[in-house]
Formats: structure tokens, sequence, C-alpha cells
């Protein structure tokens, strides 16, 4: 019985400059608690947090986030994504809503941690105005969001 081990894989003729290789691992959080919130500044969304062990401290994180939101009142609900509680991007144009509308905010964003330690991803919020909700539900639901990372060879 034989067993290939590698830390990197490229394909046979290199890669394009500029561009990186395949997908090393994937994790990925599921958050499907319904919460309120009422923030102008951004606040942590509790349990919407994934880790991941990079293998290379020259690859990448590929990080998706889909976060289903509901608008209260008339505003714009920002959403910034976090490594290790600090802030890594921040969309203040985020969903809008008027009275009651919601849909999905979906970002991906692809962050170089430069470390194999352990990273955590996280999630914060806010609102412009009033009070918004996560993973509002008809009858007994489900309603989910998730945050996924991938970490892509250097």
């Amino acid at each position: 019985m034989s067993e290939l081990r590698t830390n990197k894989i490229y394909p046979r003729d290199g890669l394009p400059a500029g561009s990186s290789g395949g997908i090393i691992q994937v994790k990925q959080s599921l958050y499907n608690t319904y919460d309120t919130f009422n923030n102008s500044s951004f606040a942590a969304v509790s349990g919407l947090t994934v880790s991941i062990t990079p293998t290379r401290s020259d690859n990448k994180i590929l990080i998706t986030l889909n976060l289903l939101v509901e608008a209260r009142s008339n505003s714009v609900i920002a959403v910034e994504l976090t490594r290790g509680g600090s802030s890594i991007f921040t969309n203040e144009g985020g969903y809008r809503g008027t009275s009651a509308h919601g849909g999905y905010i979906t970002m991906t964003y692809l962050d170089s941690p430069a470390t194999t330690s352990a990273v955590t991803y996280g999630v914060q919020t806010r609102s412009s105005n009033g009070n918004y909700t996560f993973n509002n539900y008809i009858g007994s639901g489900p309603a989910n969001s998730f945050i996924t990372v991938m970490e892509v060879s250097g």
C-alpha cells in the first residue's frame, strides 16, 4: 500500500502569474438562531464564527458569508468580516429595508492571514436606523445563515 502526502500541488504547466492553486480545506459554520438587534455601532454576531488552521503561511483564506437579515425600519444593515475579532473587510452599503423587508446579505472576501496558527473568522453588523433581525422564518422554520472558509494554496 502506498501513500502520497504533499502540502502544495501545482498544475503541470505551472500557475499563471498572480494566481493561486487549489482548495486545501473547507470549514463552515451554520447559524440558525433568531435574533433581534438595534445597534448603530458594529457588534459581533455571537455564534456566527468559523475557525480554520492554514497549512502554510503563504496560503489564502476565501470567506463566503450568507446572512439572512430582515430590516424592521427604514435602515441600512452594514456588515463587517473579522479575523480574531478585528475588522478585515467592511461593507457599509449593506441591505436596505423599509418596514419588515428581508433577504440574504452575501459577501465573498479573499484574506491573507500569513499564519499557520488557528484563525477565527466572524461577523459584525450594525444598523443605520432601527431594529433588524437574523433568520426570521415562517411557521416553525428553518431559517439559516452561514459562513464558509476555504484555504486556497498560495
